[in-house]
């Protein structure tokens, strides 16, 4: 049976023919899950947090727009492959199939290792910016010193591992329990999440630059000991080097990194496909709409705090880093949005619905690297207990629970003060696999003829498959995303060696974190030989697995 079949009858090459997990996904579930992957609120408070005070003269608004439109080619590929191939596994089924296995499992098994990687960024964050902003906005409000210290001690390294472990934990609990159980869940906390992000925009709807900075400083007259925090805030910022620059292109471009970083994962849903009903028209939609519906929502946000709080406040509060406020670190805007309201009720709604923005990626690098490491276990490229479901859940725990492990290990590593590991690092390792990916979409309406030609999405713009065009289009976009995380100062990696200190290669960190992406990419390309070395050794031929599609 060759690969052109997508419906045909599983002849024996897998170890069982079906995978266990049940499409449970519907059309609202889809779309919140990848709108989640992005995080709203994260993006937001990264575009807010960073370019205003590190990129001088980058305009953010532009910034949303061009990233938006570097993220739908890409966003597309994902999309047309999913309605194309609905199984789960993402990028591990569509380049195994297209390019080959080798290639399918180098694309995939770096995705999975980043997402073990990455699940202490998230878990991490829940404290950094969703209970500690929220302790810290309540202490100032209602005058308490002893919520403030509280919501500081949140974030130290024991307090954001504590947090963050417990996070883990009670989310993997969910995921045993079932997708659907899950998105009854995660559905429920979107609604209050958006209803915070509403509020913030609300607060800010009804005041003017004179207002914001009068009931900023009234919030914040008590804590800070100071009548004028606004202006001894962008006094001391330009003091210790703060400065702002008229429009630059440049670095307008440049800190795309940080929206980047949330925008281009509105594509999850691609690998639970397996569990997506319908997923030939929801994957289509739910995907680029995620990504607008987001971009949308952070630039009126970021909208209202450019025309009350002012660009320049909002690059001195950063740069100054909570000093001048006596605080930890700098406040979050839903701090300042809190502040400026100087309403105790509002700034809880605010407060509380952004702590779901801040871990809201954890569970989809968590559910959707299981199911990697599910259809590897299926495949035979992995240990066959990785492919158990259990009968009952209809999840693979083992999988699961591998991923809670690995998670809570890079969490405690990301929460060292002297570790390498920064937010952006490994975004660029990503990005190999999306450039390998859309050379698959390239090849595919060519290499698997008979597939695309009887699939949804076997459009055509004359004689070129539309799939061709948007899968060069993604690879265009990802290269010159390559190049912008490169050139980032902030990013945390360099393919030049930069003399830090504290480097294994040529005493540079960056320069380590830049040859640990490649290093991580290809590692893929070994485990894929080592198996089939192993399976042909028990006489199976591991290859003629990835003649098929996968089982459901």
């Amino acid at each position: 049976m060759g690969i052109e079949d997508s419906s045909a009858q599983v002849t024996g090459v897998y170890a069982r023919k079906s995978t266990g997990l049940v499409r449970e996904g519907g059309a609202w579930s889809v779309l919140i899950y990848n709108i989640n992957f992005v995080s709203i609120g994260m993006m937001t408070l990264f575009a807010l947090l960073f370019i205003p005070a590190f990129y001088p003269g980058g305009n953010i608004q532009l910034s949303f727009l061009v990233c938006l439109a570097i993220v739908l080619p890409t966003s597309m590929v994902f999309a047309m492959f999913s309605a194309a191939m609905p199984r789960s596994g993402g990028d591990y089924v569509y380049v195994s199939r297209v390019l080959g296995p080798a290639l399918g499992m180098m694309s995939n098994w770096n995705q999975t290792v980043w997402w073990i990687l990455y699940g202490g960024v998230p878990s991490a964050f829940f404290a950094y910016y969703g209970l500690t902003p929220l302790f810290r906005s309540l202490g100032v409000l209602t005058g308490s010193k002893g919520l403030i210290d509280f919501g500081d001690k949140l974030s130290t390294p024991t307090g954001a591992f504590l947090t963050g472990t417990l996070l883990i934990v009670v989310l993997v609990a969910i995921f045993v329990l079932g997708l659907n159980a899950y998105f009854k869940v995660q559905n429920v906390l979107f609604v209050l999440a958006m209803l915070g992000a509403a509020a913030t925009i609300f607060v800010l709807l009804g005041k003017d630059h004179a207002g914001f900075q009068a009931g900023f400083n009234n919030s914040l007259a008590g804590v800070s000991g100071k009548s004028d925090a606004f202006g001894a805030i962008v006094g001391a910022a330009k003091k210790s080097g703060f400065a702002t620059a008229p429009f630059s292109f440049y670095w307008t471009i440049i800190p795309m990194t940080w929206i980047y970083l949330e925008l281009v994962f509105n594509q999850s849903s691609a690998y639970i496909g397996g569990e997506v009903k319908r997923p030939s028209s929801v994957q289509l939609w739910s995907m680029p709409f995620a990504a607008v519906f987001s971009v949308a929502v952070a630039m009126v946000t970021v909208w209202m705090f450019q025309r009350t709080a002012g660009t320049s406040f909002l690059g001195a509060l950063s740069w100054d880093n909570g000093a001048s406020l006596g605080f930890s670190t700098a406040p979050t805007y839903t701090e300042v949005a809190a502040y400026a309201s100087g309403n105790t009720l509002v700034a809880l709604i605010m407060s509380i619905g952004f702590i779901f923005w801040s871990y809201t990626w954890l569970p989809g690098q968590i559910i959707n690297a299981s199911r990697n490491l599910l259809a590897y276990g299926i495949d035979g490229v992995g240990p066959s207990w990785l492919g158990k479901v259990n009968e009952r859940f209809h999840t693979p725990i083992n999988a699961l629970v591998v991923m809670a492990l690995g998670s809570i290990a890079a969490l405690f590593f990301y929460t060292r003060p002297d570790s390498p590991f920064k937010t952006l690092v490994g975004i660029f390792g990503f990005i190999l696999s999306f450039l390998l990916t859309s050379i698959a979409a390239i090849a595919m309406p060519y290499r698997l003829k008979d597939l695309f030609e009887n699939s949804p999405v076997n459009w055509r713009w004359g004689k070129t498959p539309v799939m061709s065009i948007v899968g060069a289009l993604s690879f265009i976009t990802c290269a010159i995303m390559a190049w912008v995380y490169l050139k980032d100062p902030l990013s945390g990696l360099s393919a030049t060696p930069k003399h830090e200190g504290g480097g294994i290669f040529l005493h540079s960190r960056s320069f380590d974190m830049f040859l640990l992406n490649i290093l991580i990419f290809l590692s893929g390309l070994v485990i894929y030989f080592v198996a089939r070395a192993v399976r042909q050794r028990e006489g199976v031929n591991l290859d003629a697995t990835f003649q098929e599609i996968p089982i459901e």
